[in-house]
């Protein structure tokens, strides 16, 4: 068996300009887990291909490189693009603790682990960026979907990211010193349903016009604030990062920030919080990232947000030192 684990991401500061039309790009995240885990066995079974899709519960045959209507197509595109061997019947199976469409790259970090693990399959060693660019192009260039670079490299890579994107998608990716401070005082908010990323993308992209370059310039210094507040250790700095980067978000388009975030956000407040973000491109639904004074002010904030709506869930996480990691052999 072959075990592929990739994290997810969350709290991208900077995030926007990491896309074609919001650059140059400066973003700063970090990885968290529990993330995506993909398993990879030899079988019998119809087709050469039996993808397990646990989250939702799917189970089906396919046959590499052949025409077929997707049922899953970000998987199905990272099968045809690294088959595995020919004489080999396997199973995929792929599992997340993270919901889908909750606005941490889930998708990018789906990707990033089932390449990983395929490539392993196929007895290629690939570094941790061509793995992120390899997904990265299966959503844009086949898939046709809206998206930045920085989720899969945040997947790829883990750890707290400091990304520079001077030509879309080309990036210098930075990895700043582990923060131990920083991972007991955030808190993941999944606000109850998913929402669409490339939909989003699309809606700004319309409507971004002369506003665009002043609101990506504000959208950069919040990452490079948030990157000075890491490296000095200053989680109130940090914080104010966060803030400054949701108010810009809400800046570029005023559906980003989505009702039941601005609700989370304004309890946050109430509760002593010292910074709030929307995660990944923002709109209706997805998640939030809250960042606490300490841990007693945390257990009080998650208390206050759970009660708020049936829907919210928290989601525990802490931050990955790591990105993709594969172990085993076929």
């Amino acid at each position: 068996m072959i075990e592929a684990s990739a994290p997810v991401r969350i709290c991208d500061i900077g995030g926007w300009t990491d896309t074609w039309f919001g650059g140059p790009g400066r973003v700063l995240n970090i990885a968290v887990v529990p993330g995506v885990e993909v398993s990879i066995r030899t079988t019998a079974g119809p087709g050469s291909v039996v993808l397990d899709v646990e989250t939702f519960g799917d189970r089906y045959g396919i046959v590499p490189g052949a025409p077929r209507v997707a049922r899953h197509p970000l998987l199905e595109a990272a099968i045809d693009s690294l088959q595995p061997p020919g004489e080999l019947t396997v199973e995929v199976s792929v599992r997340s603790v993270v919901p889908a469409g909750c606005g941490a790259g889930t998708s990018a970090a789906v990707a990033v682990a089932l390449l990983g693990g395929l490539a392993a399959a196929r007895s290629e060693e690939l570094s941790p960026s061509d793995i992120a660019y390899a997904a990265h192009r299966l959503e844009v260039d086949v898939l046709g979907v809206e998206s930045g670079i920085q989720d899969q490299l945040s997947a790829a890579f883990g750890g707290i990211n400091y990304l520079e994107i001077e030509r879309y998608p080309e990036a210098t990716v930075r990895t700043l010193p582990v923060w131990e401070e920083l991972s007991p005082r955030l808190t993941l908010v999944f606000l109850g349903h998913s929402h669409d990323s490339s939909g989003v993308h699309r809606r700004v992209i319309e409507d971004v016009g002369s506003r665009g370059s002043d609101v990506f310039s504000r959208l950069r210094d919040a990452a490079v604030a948030a990157r000075d507040a890491v490296i000095a250790r200053d989680l109130d700095a940090f914080g104010q990062a966060m803030i400054a980067n949701t108010a810009a978000q809400s800046s570029l388009h005023h559906a980003l920030i989505g009702v039941d975030a601005r609700r989370v956000f304004e309890n946050a407040a109430a509760h002593g919080a010292i910074g709030w973000k929307v995660n990944g491109a923002g709109g209706d639904g997805g998640s939030v990232t809250i960042l606490s004074a300490d841990r007693e002010a945390k257990a009080a904030l998650e208390h206050q947000v759970a009660a708020l709506d049936a829907r919210y869930r928290l989601l525990p996480v802490h931050v990955s030192p790591v990105g993709l990691h594969v172990r085993g052999a076929l």
